[in-house]
């Protein structure tokens, strides 16, 4: 090994990090579990409340309870799943075994089996990838996007009759 002290991986967690750090939200690897915990909890409610199986369908407030699990995803969250994926190797999985826990405080044992019932890590991550990036697109980019387009407009605007050296160039 070197001498070399933790490197960042890529110039946007580098010198960019500053521009870039509000696509962290949704970008990150906790951006990333938080839309599987998602996934797998929507997926969760339609197998419960769509009949195809037999179990007693979520009521409103427990619907809300998980979809709040979401909305709540803090960093002792991400703590915990990152805790359960050091001893099950795998990052779905983590995600399964956290919503398991989220419906033993409801009380719902009933429905632990169903918790990622039918799902291949494929199905929730391609999913999870999706809405990250649609996200990070709709709440990040496309507003930065947006304000620097009005600002060159503005720009352009305030000094349309200024003389610009080489403006046929660009």
């Amino acid at each position: 090994m070197s001498n070399l002290s933790e490197q960042p991986l890529s110039p946007l967690d580098g010198r960019y990090r500053s521009a870039v750090s509000e696509l962290g939200e949704f970008l990150s690897e906790a951006g990333l579990n938080r839309a599987r915990i998602k996934v797998e909890i929507e997926w969760l409610i339609q197998l419960a409340n769509r009949g195809i199986l037999e179990t007693k369908p979520l009521l409103e407030p427990e619907v809300i309870s998980l979809r709040k699990v979401v909305t709540d995803f803090s960093d002792s969250d991400v703590a915990e799943l990152a805790k359960t994926e050091a001893t099950t190797k795998h990052d779905v999985k983590a995600v399964e075994y956290f919503i398991r826990a989220r419906l033993e405080k409801l009380d719902r044992q009933d429905l632990l089996e169903l918790a990622h019932f039918g799902c291949t890590s494929e199905d929730i991550n391609n999913l999870s990838y999706a809405i990250t990036v649609r996200d990070a697109i709709d709440q990040v980019w496309l507003p930065k996007a947006k304000a620097l387009v009005e600002k060159l407009a503005d720009l352009s605007d305030k000094y349309v009759d200024m003389t610009m050296l080489a403006r046929t160039h660009g």
